[in-house]
């Protein structure tokens, strides 16, 4: 506790440059700390002490052991439970195994163990009431360092605006503080941290970067950690101006080639970056963009193919970027009494029947949009199926016909869960949407006969009230 003042500086210093990315922390503002117990997360959530006790916001952590240094890792964990006990400070541990999904998905290492990390990190969020954002302990030398590998990859602005100090409820408070002062701080007042193994793994790129390229480019400027944030600050301002510019591009005229092929290239690179970005969480490489910049401004169809499994296609006036199917069905599935498990999204779908609605449905208190329907069997046509959402869906309610797409794409459910979204569909069309919509006229609340009871879990739709919450106050369905 006596060393806690001393970190007063750097907390000052976190406070405005989170301002001037526009976050102000409040006491409403609960943080949860992104904390692997190394050197720069323990230097973040020092500072974040500081602040917590200067503002009042709630704080928490969250610990992911990735299965992939052994006991190594789990004395990392270990670590973390003792240092937050001693300080106060509530801690989640997440156990993940990275080298299971790597051999199912085809991504490296570094790839799975990040999108696995930041998966439980906004999971843990949720878990927490009146908590905001996360807090991420990258410094300024992996700002650098991104902007490097970037550059080695033949990026733009885009790329070489680095590290952003917020993206969406991600603040990263010590963006602008040199590793070597993480450090030194903690070294000189006998902080204790641990160190992971694989940042001496040469043969990982940003490890190349960090021992090998960074320090010989001091021969060049005396600091070229700080020249190069420096540099991507500018960046940024700039990408900011040009990609505000791409995200108003209409949702509608992302996939229609003559809309595409009439935007300056800075811009239409953008937006594709963007979609490409909703399938995968890594940045595309130049070339595959310039290629797909390309493929629009043809007047032949043709193809793209991308990393990840990912391709661009062109076709008449349709241009989309298409995830390669893997191994899972995405076959519709028939309902039948009882639980099905949907192997498209790999959620859970119960189906119920029940006689004297009126007096059932007063005991069930089932009736939810996100997990559970009540429908009248009498405007149900022919066999219920599930299924993902096929090209042209629509569903009328609210005395109008919306396209499922639209629906979907318009309360912001991303990309990658909206080819696998679990759509309830009979003879008549779409049925259900789960968490939005209901087909006009099939409400069994207030059905005389016999009523169809659907519920949904797990998989995919674990996530849809975070989508569909907004959506609910807005609308009576």
């Amino acid at each position: 506790m006596a060393s806690r003042p001393t970190f007063l500086p750097f907390a000052g210093g976190a406070e405005r440059l989170l301002a001037r990315a526009g976050v102000i922390l409040t006491e409403r503002d609960g943080v949860l700390v992104a904390y692997s117990g190394g050197a720069d997360s323990t230097f973040l959530l020092r500072v974040l002490l500081v602040l917590r006790d200067k503002i009042g916001f709630p704080l928490a952590a969250l610990h992911v052991e990735h299965g992939i240094r052994g006991e190594e890792s789990r004395s990392d964990a270990e670590f973390c439970r003792k240092t937050l006990a001693s300080l106060g400070v509530p801690l989640t541990v997440v156990s993940v195994d990275v080298p299971a999904v790597c051999r199912e998905t085809g991504e490296s290492v570094e790839t799975a163990a990040r999108r696995l990390r930041y998966e439980s990190l906004q999971k843990g969020l949720r878990d927490l009431p009146g908590f905001k954002y996360i807090a991420t302990a990258h410094n300024r030398d992996d700002a650098a360092e991104t902007v490097l590998f970037r550059l080695m990859r033949g990026c733009g602005t885009e790329g070489a605006a680095g590290i952003p100090v917020t993206r969406g409820n991600i603040i990263r408070p010590i963006l602008d503080v040199p590793s070597k002062t993480v450090r030194e701080t903690l070294s000189t007042l006998g902080v204790p941290f641990v160190c992971d193994s694989t940042n001496a793994d040469p043969f990982c790129a940003r490890n190349y970067l960090r021992h090998e390229i960074l320090p010989r480019l001091s021969h060049l400027t005396p600091d070229p950690g700080r020249m190069l944030y420096e540099c991507s600050v500018r960046f940024r301002e700039d990408d900011d101006y040009l990609s505000a510019i791409a995200a108003a591009v209409p949702e509608e005229d992302r996939t229609r080639r003559s809309a595409l092929s009439s935007l300056p290239d800075p811009v239409l690179k953008r937006v594709l970056s963007a979609e490409y970005m909703r399938l995968r969480s890594e940045m595309p490489e130049a070339v595959h963009i310039v290629a797909a910049v390309a493929q629009i401004r043809k007047e032949t169809d043709g193809e793209v193919a991308f990393p990840g499994g990912v391709s661009f296609s062109c076709v008449g006036d349709l241009s989309v970027f298409k995830e390669k199917e893997n191994e899972r069905s995405r076959e519709p599935v028939k309902l039948s009494l009882g639980e099905t498990r949907i192997g498209f999204s790999g959620d859970t779908v119960g189906f119920s029947v029940f006689s004297g609605a009126a007096e059932t449905i007063a005991s069930l208190n089932v009736y939810n949009l996100s997990k559970k329907v009540i429908l009248s069997s009498a405007t149900i046509e022919g066999t219920v199926v599930v299924r993902p959402p096929a090209p042209g869906d629509k569903i009328v309610y609210g005395g109008m016909t919306h396209e499922v797409r639209t629906v979907l794409s318009s309360h912001r459910v991303p990309r990658e869960i909206r080819r696998d979204y679990p759509i309830f569909s009979d003879g008549a069309g779409v049925l259900w949407i789960p968490g939005f919509a209901v087909r006009e006229g099939c409400d069994g609340r207030n059905s005389g006969g016999d009523v169809f009871v659907f519920s949904i879990s797990g998989g995919l739709t674990d996530r849809v009230e975070e989508y569909a919450g907004s959506y609910h106050e807005r609308t009576d369905v």
